[in-house]
């Protein structure tokens, strides 16, 4: 029985020996996916060969089984799995595994989605089996990069020393023409050079710190009283004023009555000649009375009684009165303002001015800081009362020029006047304290006379400020305000006007000329 067990060992050795040779037969052969066929065409298909991988998303689906030449181009053979999906937007492309090694080819299969119908996104389908990969992007070669690598070398290269120059020349300027700026620097900043004109700057800082003290506190002490003394001046200037009006109105009136008298004492004057006649002992019967007249202590008395009257009469001329108005109307600010004017000649070279003013500043501006609670910000606000301003200038004439001084617009201001071609022209200039500038309002103006009364007035306000427009938020910000206040202009403007000016003669004329209409109208 011994053959017997030599033939079951050989069987069975026989058998593992031919297990063992298809099983290593079937490892040595490659897998063939599937029976999905496609190609795609490249330009270049080095590095590909029979049995590398095709992959979508890093995933082997298949094999190349064929490569075919096609003119001068490449037509590579792809066998996939089934179940793989490609639509007709598909594209492939080759990627190397390493620098110098094989590659492999990448498939997207494009707008594929198995939800959808046919496996594509409308309007692309799916592509059968045979049909080719549409699009391919050709990738760049080792050789093209290591031959791009080469051709920019020689300009990096250039470069390189280019650089290497910038740098020698700095290095050669820093150590040279750098270094002895710096060194002039640093003496330039001696603490003695520097320190000894900013502690003359600091000595004259303090002395000019010390006068502007000086300064403040006699002001300070001037301005409790300065107010109570302009207030009573004004009060005087306008009793004053008031006393004239009624003075001249009684005069003008006492004069009309003499005139009606002496147009009745005109038939005497012909008796009166011969009395005269008569009393210079020249008539028929010379009386006592001539004696009289012949009488020199007589004739002494007299002349002084006369001397006297002429002396008071005088005086009454020197007080002349020239009563006006006048409207200005801002150019930029499309404002009106309307003023009454008042000049008081006291002596041949002195006179009071008064004015009234109504425009749209009104009353003087009056500014404060508030501050909002739990708010880091101050709101400003500026309270404008719908008032009149007034003026009251005491004024020297010297020739045909005259100074003033005293309020102006209800501020603190001084000016200037002067009368060119006879009177017809005069030209003013105004400095007056400002509410908003630390500069003061400069008014010039010009007055042209058209007609005996008749002015046109023309200039330029606060010329020292530049121009603006300001916009003014109502305060609640609710509040209805008038169109007018939605926005104030300040600074410089130029403004046009008319004047009207009477003198005590044009006044007398008037009531001479508009009494007799009344009289006449009355006796009717």
């Amino acid at each position: 029985m011994r053959w017997l067990s030599r033939l079951t060992t050989v069987a069975i050795a026989g058998a593992a020996i031919a297990g063992v040779a298809v099983g290593v037969a079937r490892l040595a052969r490659p897998s063939r996916p599937g029976g999905f066929h496609t190609s795609a065409v490249f330009r270049d298909a080095s590095g590909l060969p029979l049995g590398s991988r095709v992959v979508i998303a890093g995933g082997a689906v298949g094999r190349i089984d064929r490569l075919t030449v096609e003119g001068n181009q490449a037509r590579v053979g792809m066998r996939l799995r089934d179940d793989v999906l490609l639509c007709d937007d598909a594209w492939a492309t080759k990627k190397a595994t390493s620098a110098l090694g094989d590659s492999y080819v990448e498939l997207s299969p494009g707008e594929a989605d198995p939800a959808a119908p046919g496996g594509c996104l409308a309007p692309h389908r799916r592509l059968r089996s045979g049909e080719p990969v549409p699009r391919v992007i050709e990738a760049s070669s080792t050789e093209e990069v290591l031959r791009g690598i080469s051709n920019a070398m020689p300009r990096l290269d250039e470069r390189v020393a280019s650089a290497e120059a910038f740098f020698a020349e700095g290095r050669q300027w820093v150590a040279g023409p750098f270094h002895e700026r710096v060194v002039a620097l640093d003496r330039a900043l001696d603490p003695d050079a520097v320190g000894r004109p900013l502690r003359d700057v600091d000595r004259a800082l303090d002395d000019f710190d010390r006068r502007l003290a000086e300064v403040e506190a006699e002001v300070g002490g001037l301005a409790p009283t300065a107010g109570r003394r302009l207030a009573g001046w004004a009060a005087d200037v306008a009793a004053v004023a008031a006393d004239l009006r009624t003075a001249r109105a009684d005069v003008a009136s006492g004069l009309g009555g003499v005139r009606d008298q002496l147009d009745r004492v005109d038939p005497f004057l012909a008796d009166a000649v011969d009395v005269v006649a008569a009393l210079d002992g020249r008539g028929e019967r010379p009386g006592r009375l001539a004696g009289l007249i012949e009488d020199g202590e007589l004739a002494d008395d007299l002349a002084d009684v006369a001397a006297g009257g002429a002396t008071f009469t005088d005086s009454l001329d020197r007080l002349r009165t020239v009563i006006g108005f006048r409207i200005e109307n801002n150019l930029l600010a499309v404002q009106p303002r309307f003023y009454v004017i008042a000049e008081i000649a006291s002596r041949a070279d002195q006179f009071y001015l008064v004015e009234l003013e109504k425009g749209p500043w009104g009353d003087v501006p009056a500014p404060r800081l508030e501050d909002q609670a739990g708010s880091p910000t101050w709101t400003r606000q500026t309270l404008v009362r719908e008032r009149l301003r007034f003026t009251a200038q005491w004024g020297k004439r010297f020739g045909p020029v005259s100074l003033r001084i005293g309020l102006k617009e209800s501020m603190f201001g001084a000016g200037v006047d002067g009368l060119l071609a006879g009177g017809r022209l005069k030209l003013s200039l105004d400095a007056i304290e400002s509410s908003f500038e630390r500069v003061p309002r400069v008014k010039l103006a010009a007055a042209l006379a058209v007609y005996r009364t008749l002015y046109v007035v023309g200039g330029v306000d606060d010329a020292l400020t530049p121009g603006g427009d300001l916009p003014i938020a109502p305060w609640p910000a609710t509040a209805d305000v008038p169109i007018q206040f939605d926005e104030l202009r300040y600074g410089r403007d130029y403004f046009l006007g008319l004047s009207l000016h009477f003198t005590d003669t044009d006044l007398n004329r008037m009531l001479f000329l508009y009494g007799g209409l009344l009289g006449a109208l009355i006796s009717r």
